[in-house]
């Protein structure tokens, strides 16, 4: 299947028209078409903005591996930031840093299949790889 087809796919799953996923990317509905018919390439831009909007998982659309969906965004429980400030002797721009990874859906899968790995879960580990792989595909 290609990045297009997927494109048509998430769009059924999400419920919306090319119209209305255009409009909340800001980019031109013939944009989209041509990204479904296979003529053009989304960039990092849209792939970006996939993430931030609908928290897409990049690695699926496209090498249509894993799921369609990162982990969904839950709210994010920072209180134990106090403690690793102190443990950690973190400046305000790295705990802000931290809140920002964490609060973001793409980077709190990570880090959240990075400790899945320390516990020797090997199915997280070939998740991961497969995220790195398609962040690899969009950067180059």
């Amino acid at each position: 299947m290609t990045i297009g087809k997927r494109l048509k796919e998430l769009k059924l799953a999400l419920k919306i028209t090319s119209a209305t996923l255009a409009e909340k990317l800001e980019i031109p509905v013939r944009t989209i078409g041509s990204y479904e018919r296979d003529e053009a390439q989304p960039g990092v831009k849209f792939l970006n903005a996939l993430i931030e909007h609908y928290h897409i998982n990049i690695n699926w659309l496209i090498t249509g591996k894993g799921s369609m969906f990162l982990t969904q965004k839950t709210e994010t429980d920072f209180s134990y930031i106090a403690d690793l400030k102190s443990k950690l002797n973190l400046s305000p721009e790295e705990i802000q840093g931290l809140i920002d990874i964490l609060d973001c859906g793409a980077s709190r899968d990570m880090v959240l299949k990075f400790i899945e790995i320390k516990h020797g879960n090997k199915e997280a580990l070939d998740a991961l790889i497969h995220n790195l792989q398609g962040i690899k595909a969009i950067y180059g």
